[in-house]
């Protein structure tokens, strides 16, 4: 795997993640933030760009591009290792990604990674789209690379309401496909920082606190994340949906760079408080009250307010409506400048 050696120097994310963070926040997500105002801009529209390289590395590219984020996020949905393991998919079309409507095992199959897991379904489609973005762009612009986390990974495989049961009934069953999880995880995300990546994003939407007690997730999930920290070398950031404040203050033992967290459900202020400085803040503009059905201007309230607070890098709190409009995305990179301008004045 690529060592980050001086790749950072010209990069203001990776700078953050390698703990300088005296040049102030960056506007910067590691979610998915494609809408169709992009999709027209770029000429590459869902459902092609989940599974052409050339139209996922263009679409990507104007997150950056024109709206000015500091960063580049593929792939857009989370159903890549689900696919590839054998679960069916819905495509979504040109207004949404594609989901997962029948899980690939039963509860009494075993999983197992065949040999050739990485040639089935997307995966190589992701490998060349972040190629094509690294030619592109050189080490000047992060390219983030989307994965699921464990806990969400076997919930698709084997249906979220089973993997539930387990945490209570069946322990053992929980611990050994997490453990599994974990280390197929492992293995991909190596691949992805091969490729060109330079930061992971897991996302573990199923571990979220509305769903999973601070009980089972001590028990179960963190584990895993710390398995998975072993094993890969390269910056990492987690995202969980919901609220996640029963269990923030676990995240630092992650051994994670940086978390990204949903607002108005965790405030900047709590995430700060329970976490400390151990991780970067990530984050958490509400994707809809604000993103979607705000004004440019409440985009910049909040984000100034949010940014003062300390976060680190400014972000939709979740993947984006892909109805967003561009200039309530742009708002946010403006407010970052201003931040920064007024920070410079004191």
């Amino acid at each position: 795997m690529k060592s980050q050696g001086d790749v950072s120097a010209n990069n203001p994310v990776l700078r953050i993640f390698k703990g300088e963070r005296t040049e102030g926040p960056v506007c910067s997500s590691p979610l998915v933030t494609v809408t169709l105002e992009q999709m027209e801009a770029s000429a590459s529209y869902y459902p092609t760009a989940h599974n052409d390289p050339q139209s996922m590395a263009r679409l990507s590219s104007f997150a950056f591009t024109s709206i000015g984020f500091q960063g580049i996020r593929i792939p857009f949905d989370l159903c890549v290792e689900a696919e590839a393991f054998g679960c069916k998919l819905r495509n979504g079309g040109k207004d949404a990604p594609p989901s997962v409507t029948k899980e690939a095992f039963e509860e009494k199959d075993a999983f197992m990674v065949p040999e050739d897991i990485f040639q089935k379904g997307r995966f190589q489609v992701v490998f060349e789209a972040i190629r094509i973005l690294k030619d592109k762009f050189g080490d000047d612009v992060t390219i983030y690379t989307g994965i699921v986390g464990p806990l969400t990974l076997i919930g698709a495989l084997y249906d979220a309401t089973t993997v539930m049961r387990w945490a209570i009934k069946d322990p053992q069953r929980m611990d050994d496909n997490l453990e599994r999880a974990a280390g197929f995880l492992s293995e991909y995300a190596d691949r992805l920082f091969d490729a060109g990546g330079d930061v992971l994003s897991i996302l573990d939407p199923t571990a979220s606190g509305d769903l999973l007690s601070r009980k089972y997730f001590e028990k179960y999930v963190m584990p895993a994340y710390q398995r998975m920290r072993e094993k890969i070398q390269g910056p990492i950031s987690l995202h969980i949906c919901g609220n996640t404040e029963g269990f923030l203050a676990l995240l630092p033992e992650t051994g994670f760079e940086a978390f990204s967290f949903e607002g108005p459900k965790v405030s900047v202020q709590t995430a700060r408080q329970k976490m400390g400085d151990s991780m970067l803040l990530v984050g958490n503009i509400p994707t809809y009250d604000t993103l979607l059905f705000g004004t440019p201007e409440r985009v910049r309230e909040e984000s100034l307010n949010a940014l003062g607070d300390g976060l680190d890098l400014l972000a939709p709190a979740c993947g984006v409506p892909i109805q967003t409009p561009t200039e309530n995305l742009k708002a946010m990179v403006r407010a970052v400048e201003e931040f920064k301008g007024d920070q410079a004045v004191v």
